[in-house]
């Protein structure tokens, strides 16, 4: 088995494994091996409390990001994190 990457016709990139002696060509028809499906992440949700974070820490404009070198990415971190490894989780369950 050999692992092949394609992109599909929404622009996502794939790989899949297929046998050693298929070609590039039958990545879809084989063994997907990708990370989980971030669409089933409740993408309302994480935009509601990423706005809420951003006000709470008062990072409401362009000089306020920049004066708070990490505040923007410890906020997505804050608010994506926990989210995409449950969805990890729940999926090896």
């Amino acid at each position: 088995m050999r692992l092949v990457r394609w992109y599909d016709e929404d622009g996502y990139l794939r790989q899949s494994y297929v046998r050693d002696q298929d070609l590039d060509s039958m990545g879809p028809g084989g063994m997907p091996h990708e990370p989980p499906d971030l669409r089933q992440l409740d993408w309302d949700e994480i935009v509601r409390e990423l706005h809420n974070l951003l006000v709470e820490r008062n990072l409401i404009t362009w000089n306020d990001v920049q004066s708070q070198q990490n505040g923007v990415s410890s906020a997505i971190q804050s608010v994506l994190k926990r989210r995409i490894v449950a969805l990890y989780r729940a999926v090896e369950e």
